[in-house]
């Protein structure tokens, strides 16, 4: 792995890796970029190069992942929550829109469930579920019914064979039904299988043992509820729960894109981010 060093500390002296790029003005908010599970700050590569112009984009490598990790690591999501806390007091930033793909939307969430939303200017959810595991009362999860059998089980595959799991997955990222971007499956597949196991394994606990539902009324700030219009992990009737639960929120979609329209269609995505932020400044 690369040893580049950590640019930033988080936490009680722990440093996490940081892209930070971007005018300092105080024009337009800040944009914390949260990656999804097993991924990394780069994942926002395509932000980077059409906003940085106009935005200062922050785009953690959460703790366990890339840059951040480090051995023994088993993170949870009330620890990248926590982490992000304390980034954001150490850059200063001022009311930020924070813009949470997948498991990165759970740490938002777990975020405001902790630290509370008054300090952060709009939220922007990326194909994700505030309840990964379905159950009798819930059908809105991983698309597939996916259940707490699966969930339990899923660690240990994972610890079994990585790059196999990473293969799996990966074939459920993108748009359904239409050719992958071979340049980019290549690119993430080598990113993914980059990852620990163990720290992964105990991230996925954490994410299947999560449940936001709960704490969508207390979210009162703008946002934006961003689904790829063909996601294989996630339906529209997700997205429209989310979009009735929480307050202020709207959905968008991308068109011809799956879990991940930042990077599938990123001239879309970045148009709706833009779009966004332009309304409620």
């Amino acid at each position: 792995m690369d040893e580049t060093p950590p640019s930033r500390e988080a936490g009680a002296g722990r440093p996490l890796y940081v892209e930070d790029a971007g005018p300092r003005t105080a024009g337009s908010p800040p944009i914390v970029l949260l990656h999804g599970w097993a991924c990394h700050g780069g994942y926002f590569g395509p932000q980077f190069e059409a906003l940085a112009d106009r935005f200062r984009l922050i785009a953690p490598d959460l703790r366990g992942h890339r840059f951040s990790h480090r051995p023994g690591d088993v993170p949870n999501l009330a620890t990248l929550a926590d982490d992000l806390q304390a980034l954001l007091d150490q850059l200063a930033l001022r009311a930020p829109v924070l813009v949470g793909w997948s498991m990165g939307a759970l740490v938002a969430f777990e975020f405001i469930r902790r630290h509370g939303c008054t300090g952060v200017a709009g939220l922007v959810v990326i194909d994700m579920t505030p309840r990964v595991v379905n159950d009798a009362g819930w059908e809105l999860g991983l698309r597939g019914g996916y259940g707490p059998a699966q969930a339990e089980k899923a660690p240990e595959l994972m610890r079994r064979d990585w790059p196999l799991w990473v293969e799996t997955f990966l074939q459920s990222v993108f748009a359904a039904g239409r050719p992958h971007d071979l340049a980019l499956f290549d690119w993430m597949r080598r990113e993914m299988r980059g990852c620990h196991p163990d720290a992964m394994a105990a991230l996925w606990r954490a994410i299947t043992d999560a449940d936001y539902r709960s704490i969508m009324q207390s979210i009162t700030v703008p946002t934006l509820i961003v689904r790829g219009a063909e996601s294989q992990l996630y339906g529209t009737g997700t997205a429209a729960w989310l979009a009735r639960a929480i307050p202020a929120a709207e959905i968008a979609t991308v068109a011809q894109a799956g879990h991940a329209p930042h990077l599938e269609q990123p001239a879309a995505f970045n148009r709706l981010l833009v779009e966004f932020i332009d309304g409620f400044k």
